[in-house]
């Protein structure tokens, strides 16, 4: 089981355990094309360690698959804690470039809780957050974010296939 295939399962699961029974072969196909593109794209930035290793189309699937990722194990105040944190000035812009302008709105939300720029060195953003009280912006974000208003697996796909020449799976 990928790790999409994790934190889908689990969320519906947690919503209604026949919903995975509604499931078609189609929506697994979209998991599955994503997750391995995703993963490509993760190997070759050394998990965001070497952003610099990306080209722009991959690097906007890299920040939106982390976002999703994050916020889906433990919110937007995780997604900011830890390392992929670095990104987070770039995920309203990520979001609208894949056609995700829902989940763009809540990441421009839950990124007003910093009064500007979001610092990308972890050691300086942790210091912040520890100062800062934005647990129920952050969690009304969450809740917003687990609505799933944007298909974000079937735009992810779509971006990809838009730019055949960027991503190499």
């Amino acid at each position: 089981m990928g790790l999409f295939d994790f934190f889908r399962k689990n969320r519906y699961i947690e919503m209604d355990e026949e919903v995975e029974d509604d499931l078609t072969d189609e929506d697994y196909e979209v998991d599955t094309f994503v997750e391995d593109s995703f993963a490509v794209v993760a190997a070759k930035c050394a998990d965001g360690g070497r952003m610099d290793a990306l080209n722009a189309h991959e690097r906007i699937l890299y920040v939106t698959q982390t976002l999703e990722q994050e916020v889906n194990n433990g919110g937007f105040s995780q997604y900011f804690y830890n390392s992929c944190g670095a990104f987070a000035n770039e995920l309203v812009d990520a979001f609208i470039a894949i056609g995700a302008h829902k989940t763009a709105a809540i990441c421009k939300k839950a990124l007003s809780a910093f009064k500007g720029a979001v610092p990308t060195d972890r050691t300086e953003r942790q210091a912040l957050l520890a100062r800062m009280h934005s647990d129920k912006l952050w969690e009304k974000c969450d809740d917003a974010f687990y609505e799933y208003e944007d298909d974000l697996e079937a735009l992810n796909r779509t971006y990809i296939l838009a730019h055949p020449g960027s991503f190499h799976c």
